[in-house]
């Protein structure tokens, strides 16, 4: 019997050049992710919280960026007549009532609650960041803004 020999010649080169594109792929991916992080922090609004550099649509900020409130309090925004929006807080989509979205249309508010059965249960201590994408009804949630903001919790 004879011992098994190894793979040489072209199969080690495919080989390599299998895990070398493999590579390759992954660091595209990556680099692609890191770069549409990057531009959609660059492109969305941010402010104060007090109207003065938000978008138009966009009345108040609740906390107020930079604000100090408890892990429990309520996050949200006041928008202008014929807007909606819905949330993204932490990285963790606020959508529905479902997910404990609380939308008063009519007087502008978007708010939400932490608690148990709601996607973020309470806010992290220390910085929170919240983006709340923001759009005007007759176009749709297509051509929602994105607003972002970040406070502290405690």
């Amino acid at each position: 019997m004879s011992a098994p020999q190894t793979p040489t010649g072209p199969l080690s080169r495919r080989t390599r050049t299998s895990d070398a594109t493999r590579k390759a792929v992954i660091t595209v991916l990556i680099l692609g992710a890191l770069a549409g992080l990057f531009f959609t922090g660059q492109f969305a609004a941010t402010g104060t919280g007090d109207g003065d550099d938000l978008p138009d649509a966009v009345q108040r900020l609740d906390p107020p960026p930079s604000g100090e409130v408890l892990v429990q309090a309520q996050v949200g925004l006041d928008i202008d007549e014929g807007y909606d929006a819905y949330l993204q807080i932490n990285g963790v989509e606020v959508r529905s009532a479902e997910d404990g979205l609380i939308k008063d249309l009519g007087t502008g508010q978007i708010r939400f609650q932490p608690g148990p059965e709601t996607p973020v249960e309470s806010l992290n201590a220390g910085t929170n960041c919240v983006l709340a994408f923001v759009w005007d009804r007759t176009e749709g949630p297509d051509s929602a803004q994105p607003v972002s903001w970040c406070f502290n919790a405690t």
